[in-house]
């Protein structure tokens, strides 16, 4: 149990919310709460496969770091992403809503609209002091995911230690009062090109002609078949890509060993999570993302500790999402979740309650005639455009390879009509097209999304 410092804040979530307390206004900042407050740290770092971090099971040292930190807080071994791709997912994890419903999209060119509600925004109306700093890219400002932040800058920085710099730097002007910030960072995602020493600290034996440095360029070839590859250079491959995590790792412990020498760790809730994984060629690609709905993309690390390590080391194994985590925030806070959301709070599941089964929805980062979505419950997995979708039981089949769509057709019916209401029950915004500067577009190159 979490005992003083969880139970006040449940105590008026209830109650805030019936009397609807806030109208989530973007205007002048509201007076902070009362003294004891929280504050709230959400970590996005692009492109981090679940099962490549020591506290989900990895045999390989990535994440000491986040492994310690694993230990005094929850960790959700199943946390399903909305996208497997950068703009869809945030979208989902700062709305609360899938991607379906809030339609911020790369592939369409739209942006957030401003008629979603957003966590940063219920946050700043509450008087939070709220900044953001990202890679940029599909988290470019105009893309509308600056919405309810202060601050909202794009450092680009290239490893997440520099991220983490430019928030320490703006926590030291704004400790003082309660805030909420939002780190992200491309440091694991495409290309690899991990800096010293940790270039050595994860290498495989290796005597292959391929490079320290695993290039966009020479993932394409690989990828489009223009160049074969064997099971050593796979290894190599991803042992750049983990080479990166545990650079990642140390960024991690730079921002806790602060947090904890000002006195902010026992009074700050931290999310470490991911906007989706990474291919190491469980279905064909190698060392990309956002065109299939597999788990290798879909799974995601999330890790909440709460003020006090309350309920550290607890350890749910039931299905949640990306878009839970947003209520489960507010909640926490008492305060009343992003008006619209989807998402649900997930703490009577930390307390070990009884919760109903949550499904997940995800979908591909595409127009909308070009429709790509999947439906997953703990068991079942229904994945694909319309009228083609596969079918797989991810309790007999977790690897995602053989498709039962044709042997079980009553299972294909129930999950297509579940996925249909689903996407019926609310409306989905009209977000307006976006142009972005050369800047965005150097950054979507130099990360594959441009050739």
């Amino acid at each position: 149990m979490i005992d003083t410092y969880l139970s006040p804040s449940l105590r008026i979530v209830g109650l805030t919310t019936l009397l609807g307390l806030s109208t989530f206004g973007c205007g002048e900042r509201a007076a902070p709460p009362p003294e004891p407050f929280y504050n709230v740290i959400l970590i996005s770092i692009d492109t981090l496969r679940a099962d490549h971090l020591g506290a989900y099971g990895y045999d390989r040292p990535t994440t000491p770091r986040v492994d310690e930190f694993a230990g005094e807080a929850v960790r959700f071994d199943q946390t399903i992403a909305q996208a497997p791709s950068t703009l869809h997912s945030h979208a989902s994890i700062l709305s609360s809503l899938i991607p379906q419903h809030h339609r911020a999209s790369w592939g369409a060119k739209t942006r957030l609209d401003e008629a979603a509600v957003t966590l940063p925004e219920v946050l700043l109306e509450h008087g939070y002091r709220t900044a953001a700093f990202t890679g940029g890219g599909q988290m470019a400002k105009i893309f509308g995911l600056d919405q309810g932040f202060e601050i909202y800058r794009e450092p680009g920085a290239q490893h997440f230690a520099g991220t983490v710099r430019h928030g320490i730097d703006w926590m030291e002007e704004n400790g003082d009062s309660p805030f909420f910030l939002f780190l992200h960072n491309y440091e694991v995602h495409h290309p690899y090109e991990p800096r010293d020493p940790y270039s050595d600290l994860l290498r495989v034996p290796y005597e292959g002609e391929l490079g320290d440095v695993i290039t966009k360029e020479l993932l394409d070839e690989i990828n489009k078949g223009d160049r074969e590859i064997d099971q050593a250079d796979l290894d190599h491959i991803i042992s750049r890509y983990d080479a990166e995590i545990r650079s990642m790792d140390d960024g991690f412990g730079v921002l806790i060993d602060h947090l904890r020498k000002t006195g902010l760790y026992d009074r700050t809730m931290i999310v470490f999570t991911s906007d989706h994984g990474e291919e190491f060629n469980e279905h064909g690609f190698v060392g990309w993302h956002s065109h299939t709905l597999y788990d290798e993309l879909l799974r995601v690390p999330l890790i909440i500790k709460y003020p006090g390590n309350g309920y550290g080391g607890t350890v749910v194994e039931r299905q949640v999402r990306s878009i839970d985590i947003a209520p489960t925030i507010t909640a926490f806070l008492g305060l009343p979740a992003p008006t619209g959301c989807h998402g649900v709070d997930l703490t009577p599941l930390i307390n070990g309650e009884p919760f109903d089964p949550l499904v997940a929805v995800s979908r591909i980062d595409r127009p909308a005639n070009r429709e790509r979505s999947s439906i997953r419950t703990e068991e079942w997995k229904l994945a694909g455009p319309p009228r083609r979708r596969a079918l797989y039981n991810l309790t007999s089949d977790p690897e995602e390879q053989w498709d039962r769509s044709l042997k079980e057709p009553a299972v294909v019916t129930d999950l297509q009509d579940r996925l249909d209401a689903l996407i019926a029950a609310c409306s989905p915004l009209e977000p307006p097209e976006v142009a972005p500067d050369d800047k965005t577009l150097d950054e979507l190159r130099d990360l594959g999304y441009l050739n």
